[in-house]
């Protein structure tokens, strides 16, 4: 029988546990780590590629957590209808022992200074958007706070329970990946959002920016919630859910590359070895064992 882990709330114990991890990690300063998602960017959104890339990035988040940081506890995730009109209100962003942190500080040119990660530092530069062309400066050491907005208009637009339900009744793969990530059509994106692009940009400052938003605390939980709804779709139709898969691994799926198959191969950088596709269609299979509450 499988001891499977039911990634879902936390109690404010867990909470506090899960912070103490996430500081001893430091995944915001560790320049190797955070390089990964740098570099792999371009060919991991707005395309076939988003959800199952970042499903093993956040598991070998976890991972590590475990192996490297004494966690005994799971990836808790954004539920994003929740206080989707208000985010200050959550007991993830409103500041409090337990919580992400809070809103930033307009006083403080919106640096984040309540909660767990008050006046927590991050090591590279925001402001980048969706672009083949990786910046020559990327990697630049540009150190400057935590910074959040909070735009809960964004959220109760575009992640409420409406979009979700919506979402997780798409038809297909193409359907589903569409509603998730509207980002994946650039004409679209300038006006409308899927909730994997409202997540971040309802959070702005640090989350926004496309290649280094792994700094912000918010981005596991956010991307647990990706997860979440791309497992409970594929769990709604074995047969044409499971293995569904659509899109290349270029950023809009232009220019036209190959398309993705079950043998296509995703690199992790440091964070761990390839995985092909087929590696990550369920989270009940090979590395995985987890399902979500």
């Amino acid at each position: 029988m499988l001891n499977i882990l039911k990634r879902g709330s936390l109690s404010g114990s867990d909470r506090e546990e899960y912070i103490r991890a996430v500081h001893y990690d430091n995944f915001a300063a560790d320049y190797s780590k955070l390089r990964v998602h740098m570099s792999y960017a371009p060919h991991v959104h707005a395309n076939g590629a988003l959800l199952a890339w970042h499903r093993q990035f956040i598991w070998l988040w976890e991972h590590a957590l475990r192996t490297e940081c004494a966690y005994q506890g799971y990836l808790p995730y954004w539920d994003w209808p929740l206080y989707a009109h208000n985010l200050s209100a959550s007991p993830l962003f409103d500041g409090s022992p337990t919580s992400l942190s809070g809103d930033g500080n307009r006083d403080h040119d919106y640096c984040v200074t309540s909660g767990p990660f008050a006046n927590m530092r991050v090591h590279f530069a925001q402001g980048a958007t969706p672009t083949l062309q990786m910046p020559p400066n990327i990697f630049d050491y540009t150190p400057h706070c935590l910074n959040r907005q909070f735009n809960s208009t964004v959220t109760a637009i575009f992640a409420n329970a409406t979009v979700i339900d919506r979402l997780l009744a798409s038809s297909d793969i193409i359907t589903f990946q569409e509603r998730m990530d509207i980002s994946m059509n650039p004409e679209v994106w300038a006006r409308e959002f899927g909730p994997h692009t409202a997540g971040h940009k309802a959070m702005t400052g640090t989350m926004e920016d496309f290649l280094s938003s792994p700094q912000d605390p918010a981005f596991m939980l956010h991307h647990g919630m990706v997860d979440r709804m791309w497992a409970i779709w594929q769990g709604l139709d074995e047969t044409n859910h499971r293995w569904a898969i659509n899109g290349t691994m270029t950023l809009y799926n232009l220019p036209l590359t190959p398309g993705l198959t079950l043998e296509t191969e995703f690199g992790f950088g440091v964070l761990g070895p390839s995985k092909k596709m087929r590696e990550l269609m369920s989270p009940q299979a090979g590395d995985y064992c987890y399902e979500y509450t």
